[in-house]
């Protein structure tokens, strides 16, 4: 039982020097070492304990919550439409008369026929006429012996050349015919008539875009939330320092 008591007061010593572990500089480990040889029923020594950090994390707000109104714009999209310039209207038209040329042949003078008179076509001819036709004669003659005697006697037929007069045309009336004369000339003549002619002019039209809300605008509250973000800190849990430590006992 003795010996119960005197190692609890061992351990009860070993507790205070833990819990006078700051103030190690109160004892001497080496006297205290040569003490605790021996006899020595328990030993401790002092050893540096390090300092405990731990990682904690935390929450840090990097940006507030907040109200944003975003604008919508409105959709527009272009579209065509017919714009009338100018109206239709009708337009009177005056169209001119329309001549044109043609070569007529106007009768100057008319034909006629003219009467002449031709005289007799007369050629002078020479010809042989028989002057004296010839035949028997009684010639009287007396011979040398005082006889007078008739003979017949062949009388030749004498001829003589003449001229003479021969119509070759007889006198006649001629008719003697004038062509007509005639005159080309050049006569206007009317193609149609002037005339007043209604025209339909259309519409002018063109097309134009115009631009057409197929949506109006608008605006729209976006809630932001706050944005947290998580920071990890070391902390110090413990500071180290000295501590004493149970040691082996050493034997000698």
């Amino acid at each position: 039982m003795s010996t119960a008591l005197n190692y609890a007061t061992v351990l009860a010593l070993g507790a205070g020097l833990g819990a006078i572990s700051g103030s190690a500089s109160a004892f001497d480990h080496d006297a205290f070492d040569r003490g605790c040889r021996g006899q020595a029923l328990a030993c401790y020594e002092k050893v540096r304990r390090p300092d405990v950090y731990a990682t904690v994390a935390r929450p840090v707000l990097v940006a507030p919550a907040r109200r944003e109104v975003q604008y919508i714009p409105a959709v527009v999209q272009p579209r065509p439409y017919r714009v009338e310039v100018a109206p239709q209207r009708v337009r009177v038209e005056h169209v001119p008369a329309v001549y044109s040329s043609v070569v007529r042949r106007r009768l100057v003078e008319p034909a006629r026929v003219a009467y002449v008179e031709q005289p007799a076509v007369v050629e002078r001819v020479r010809e042989r006429v028989v002057t004296d036709p010839g035949g028997v004669r009684w010639e009287r003659s007396i011979g040398r012996d005082g006889v007078e005697r008739m003979c017949a006697v062949r009388v030749p037929a004498e001829t003589a050349t003449i001229a003479r007069n021969v119509v070759v045309s007889p006198a006649r009336r001629v008719a003697v015919p004038t062509p007509a004369v005639y005159r080309d000339e050049v006569v206007p003549v009317l193609v149609h008539e002037a005339q007043t002619r209604h025209v339909v002019e259309p519409a002018v039209v063109r097309m134009e875009y115009r631009n057409v809300v197929l949506k109006p605008a608008s605006a729209v509250i976006v809630e932001h939330p706050a944005v947290v973000a998580v920071e990890h800190h070391r902390v110090l849990v413990r500071s180290g320092g000295y501590a004493w430590q149970r040691a082996s006992v050493h034997g000698g």
